[in-house]
């Protein structure tokens, strides 16, 4: 977008303190952190609470912060996954996804999350994205509700882009045979 300035830009002056920099990342990014969080907590204040939580754990990193050539994107997704884990361990997780999920997940983009969820409501797909795996369930949300490439969700993930792909062809299988199941 011309005349905007672009993510780099903004973690720079953010790093310098500019309070209205970082709000200016939050407004961008805070949607997709949110719907990763709530595809993995299924309750709508648990993600809201822990987005927040995310943004705070970026600001109180930012001066350690160097940028790598990775988007801004992968580490709030990295600082959400380990939120996530956090949260697991605490015991206030609410469980997989609930039907109340499709309304907040309205925006999301139409792709590859098509191929396995044809037939099916939203909130059908994310009750099944919650009988899978915490690391299937983590590869689909980021690759398909938060749109990451396979290089982004690598970084997310800690893993190889080459592993990402072969977890996310593992992934859409085990969900094929979920949905396999369900429509008997």
């Amino acid at each position: 977008m011309p005349g905007y300035p672009d993510d780099s830009e903004l973690l720079k002056k953010a790093q310098t303190g500019d309070t209205d920099a970082f709000g200016e990342l939050y407004q961008r990014h805070a949607p997709a952190v949110y719907r990763y969080l709530l595809a993995h907590l299924g309750s709508q204040m648990d993600a809201e609470d822990l987005t927040n939580e995310v943004f705070l754990r970026a600001w109180q990193s930012l001066p350690k912060y160097h940028e790598r050539g990775n988007p801004l994107l992968a580490f709030l997704f990295r600082i959400a996954h380990n939120a996530v884990i956090d949260q697991y361990r605490r015991g206030r997780a609410a469980g997989g996804p609930q039907a109340e999920l499709d309304a907040n997940l309205a925006d999301v983009k139409p792709g590859p999350a098509e191929l396995f969820s044809a037939g099916f409501e939203r909130q059908e797909l994310l009750r099944l994205l919650g009988r899978l795996r915490p690391d299937y369930r983590t590869v689909l949300t980021l690759r398909f509700v938060s749109d990451l490439t396979p290089e982004e969700t690598a970084q997310v993930m800690q893993r190889s882009p080459g592993a990402v792909r072969v977890l996310q062809h593992r992934a859409l299988g085990t969900l094929r045979k979920l949905l396999d199941k369900e429509k008997r």
